[in-house]
């Protein structure tokens, strides 16, 4: 090849060929010297890509010649009986302008595949197909004209070439039409299948001995045999159907492989190598994944041993028994090595409830419960409990797994913050402190109303709690007799005592009270049952001290009157 410019760096892209200066049409062929099935082609141009091209192939050696692809910046000015767009099927030959744009300035690239992946294909090994990609000769056809490109400052008009084209990268991708694995037999160009299924690691060198057949060349001792014997080791990604099997890619984890028509298939017919046996916790056709329970660590290369890395999330509160994120995914929202946890869990490790549940579960498909709390009777948040036994948090006064009462003695659960108030039951009249938690009402003695039982049902009377008494049947009468009584069977009696002191009109009843303690304010209460049907006009009752009141005495301002009721 001539016309090549090196700055003679190690870099590729400082080194380029380039066509003559001034010359606008230029063709480039190559002679490929057998039959291939071309796939693909691959250019990289250092400058300004050409306006406009088309690439040719010959599978008669260079006698006749077909047209692949065109390509234009102006498909209808350089090419107007050709159609534009996208193809619709294998064999159409239509112009695109999507690699004839003046941008990039530098490393614009042309690529143009064979068996394009957007077009389905029901046989890639039918006859049609086989026929169109078999090649002997590529040739490109470059073209500069072009409207507009202002390169030398003029302001309209056609630009006129002046220039070369420099290419950086020419890349002709194809497969031979046959292969003969092993032996001298010449294959006839009647047949395009190989003979063998896979090719070792370090296959014979290949060349042709006349057109239209491969030979293989005699190989070294002891190696034709075992290159024969290979089944697949890591060469066996592509069908024999007219194809060379190639390396797999199986990232260090693997040293086995096969082919796999569907796989090969499900890649546009780019690949149907499987690894086979992956290690280091790797899977997948190209031991390129971690197994299950394994993520791929974004820190180490994916060929590093240790790439695969166990999940650490607890299995009562992940999803699918601790199953963590494979490898970083933004697009899905996955996150390498993130646990998934369950509707109820949290946690970097699943491994706790969330607020307001608890009791975490590897049978709970949700992982917890909702805590069962009384939102009156709890304290902050209303849905807390603890995250193991569920028990609630409940205010000072309120008790229960749910905090749903209150404490004893206590009742009324609301939104207070105590949470509930205190029965208060009177001492007197109540027969304790303990109270209805709904009401709030005590448990009254007889005759005793109220919640906190501190009234007198009606014709009835309550004493003071700090009281004497003294019984008319011991006292000394005047006009009158001691009447004994028996307490009635079905009701409370009505007095105290052994009974009655009877005392006619006129009497009188004189009691001794010699205990009281010290001198303050005390309240006489006579307790009587007229027998008459009218009330007594005129009770008196009058008190007999032993001795006048003292002056210094709590009573020291009592008046004589005081002690006449």
């Amino acid at each position: 090849i001539e016309n090549v410019v090196t700055s003679f760096a190690p870099r590729p892209k400082k080194a380029w060929w380039q066509s003559e200066n001034g010359v606008e049409h230029v063709s480039i062929q190559l002679d490929l010297e057998a039959e291939f099935h071309f796939t693909h082609l691959i250019m990289t141009f250092k400058t300004f890509r050409p306006a406009a091209m088309l690439v040719e192939r010959s599978a008669d050696f260079g006698h006749t010649w077909r047209v692949y692809r065109y390509f234009a910046y102006d498909c209808a000015a350089s090419f107007p009986h050709v159609p534009h767009g996208p193809p619709r099927r294998i064999d159409d030959v239509v112009c695109e302008s999507r690699y004839s744009d003046i941008e990039p300035s530098t490393e614009g690239e042309v690529i143009y595949r064979v068996l394009d992946p957007a077009i389905p294909i029901r046989d890639p090994y039918s006859p049609a197909i086989q026929s169109d990609g078999l090649i002997t000769h590529p040739r490109l056809n470059l073209d500069w004209e072009q409207e507009g490109w202002n390169l030398q400052g003029r302001a309209s008009g056609k630009l006129q070439f002046w220039g070369s084209y420099p290419v950086v990268l020419f890349c002709t991708g194809g497969i031979p039409a046959c292969l003969c694995c092993g032996n001298a037999e010449p294959c006839p160009r009647t047949s395009r299948l190989c003979t063998a299924t896979c090719v070792g690691a370090d296959p014979p060198q290949l060349r042709a001995a006349q057109p239209g057949h491969m030979q293989s060349r005699a190989c070294e001792p002891n190696h034709a045999q075992a290159w024969a014997n290979t089944v697949c080791g890591l060469w066996c990604h592509m069908p024999c159907g007219g194809a060379v099997p190639a390396g797999c890619d199986c990232n260090e984890h693997s040293r086995r492989c096969h082919f796999d028509m569907a796989v090969f298939l499900a890649t546009g017919n780019t690949s149907g190598g499987v690894c086979d046996g992956c290690q280091h916790n790797t899977m997948g056709r190209r031991c390129h994944l971690c197994k299950p329970f394994y993520y791929k660590d974004p820190t180490k290369d994916l060929r590093d041993p240790a790439v695969c890395r166990a999940c650490d999330c607890d299995p009562e509160g992940s999803l699918d028994g601790g199953l963590c994120d494979s490898a970083d995914d933004p697009a899905r929202g996955l996150i390498a090595g993130q646990c998934r946890c369950k509707e109820h869990v949290a946690g970097p490790r699943c491994d706790r409830c969330k607020p307001g549940f608890f009791g975490l579960s590897a049978d709970n498909p949700q992982g917890c419960r909702r805590c069962q709390c009384d939102p009156r009777g709890t304290v902050a948040d209303g849905s807390r409990c603890d995250p193991v036994s569920g028990e609630c948090f409940c205010k000072r006064l309120v008790t229960g797994r749910s905090c749903s009462q209150c404490l004893p003695e206590h009742w009324g659960l609301s939104h207070d913050l105590p949470g509930c108030r205190p029965c208060d039951c009177d001492v007197g009249g109540a027969r304790n402190n303990l109270c209805a938690m709904g009401t709030g009402q005590c448990q009254c003695r007889s005759h005793v109303i109220g919640r906190q039982c501190e009234q007198v049902e009606t014709g009835f009377y309550h004493i003071n709690l700090d009281h004497y008494t003294y019984e008319a049947e011991d006292a000394r009468l005047h006009q009158g007799s001691v009447v004994e009584r028996e307490p009635p069977p079905d009701r409370p009696a009505s007095w105290t005592g052994t009974g009655f002191a009877r005392m006619l009109e006129g009497g009188w009843v004189e009691f001794h009270v010699s205990d009281v303690p010290f001198s303050t304010e005390y309240d006489v209460v006579i307790r009587y049952e007229p027998q008459h049907p009218e009330a007594w006009q005129e009770v008196r009752l009058k008190v007999l001290r032993p001795s006048p009141v003292s002056a210094s005495s709590p009573c020291g301002n009592t008046i004589p009157a005081d002690d006449q009721l």
